[in-house]
C-alpha cells in the first residue's frame, strides 16, 4: 500500500479539474404571442453557439446539448432547428392558455434560463380581420330608421368581437356622422342610422387596425 500511494497522489495532481458550463442567456424569441387557435414557428436567440457530432461514416450530423423551450408550467418545445449565429427553431402548438407564459430555454446538459420578457397568447377573437363588407344597402326614406349590416373578412372572421366606426358621407363628402358600433357577434356587426336629408350617400367604416370597406352608393328619399 505504501508503493501504491505515491502513484496515486500523482494521479490525482495529473487530473483535468471539473469545469461548471457556463451559464447562458436568452437574448431574444421572435414572435412573442400567438393565438391559441394556430401554431406558430418561433426563433430563439441565445448568446452562444451549440456543438454539432459529426458522424462521417453515416454522413450526419447531430446537434448536441439540443435546447428545448418551456411555456408555463406543461408546455415544451424542441428547438430542433440551427439557423446559425445563436438562433433556434421550433413550433408552439395550438392549445396554450390563454395569457402571459413565463419562458424558459433548456439545454441537454442541465442548463437552463429564463426570458426576461413574457410569451403571449390571445384570443382567436381578438385576431386582426383583413376587412369588412356590407349587405347591400337599398333606397331609404328621410327620417326612417334603418339598419346596415357589416361583415368581417379573414381566416376567423366567425370570432371577431371588436368593434369599427361607421361614418356616413353624401355626394363623396363627409356629413360629420359618424358611431361607434357595438360588438360585433360571430364576425357580424349592425348599426342603426337615421337620415334627415335626401341625397345619394355611402357608409365608410374603419377599425382601430386602419382596416376599412365601403358601402354600396344608395338613395336617400322622400316618402311620398
Amino acid at each position: 500500500m505504501s508503493k501504491l500511494l505515491p502513484f496515486l497522489l500523482a494521479l490525482c495532481a495529473c487530473q483535468t479539474p471539473v469545469t461548471t458550463p457556463e451559464s447562458f442567456q436568452i437574448l431574444e424569441i421572435s414572435p412573442r404571442e400567438q393565438f391559441t387557435n394556430e401554431p406558430t414557428r418561433v426563433i430563439v436567440r441565445l448568446d452562444q453557439e451549440p456543438r454539432f457530432l459529426v458522424d462521417y461514416g453515416n454522413k450526419s450530423v447531430r446537434m448536441l446539448e439540443e435546447p428545448v423551450l418551456e411555456l408555463g408550467s406543461r408546455l415544451v418545445v424542441p428547438l430542433d432547428t440551427y439557423l446559425g449565429h445563436g438562433q433556434f427553431q421550433g413550433t408552439v402548438g395550438p392549445g396554450l392558455g390563454i395569457g402571459l407564459h413565463e419562458a424558459r430555454v433548456k439545454l441537454g446538459d442541465g442548463r437552463e434560463a429564463t426570458f426576461s420578457g413574457s410569451f403571449e397568447v390571445r384570443n382567436p377573437s381578438e385576431q386582426p380581420v383583413q376587412g369588412y363588407w356590407f349587405d347591400s344597402i337599398s333606397t331609404q326614406y328621410v327620417n326612417e330608421r334603418f339598419s346596415i349590416i357589416i361583415h368581417a373578412e379573414g381566416p376567423n372572421a366567425e370570432l371577431f368581437e371588436g368593434r369599427v366606426t361607421v361614418e356616413l358621407y353624401r355626394g363623396g363628402v363627409p356629413t360629420g356622422i359618424s358611431a361607434r358600433t357595438g360588438r360585433f357577434s360571430k364576425g357580424i356587426g349592425t348599426q342603426d342610422l337615421t337620415i334627415d336629408t335626401p341625397g345619394n350617400y355611402i357608409v365608410v367604416v374603419e377599425d382601430d387596425q386602419g382596416h376599412h370597406a365601403t358601402s354600396n352608393a344608395f338613395d336617400v328619399v322622400q316618402k311620398n
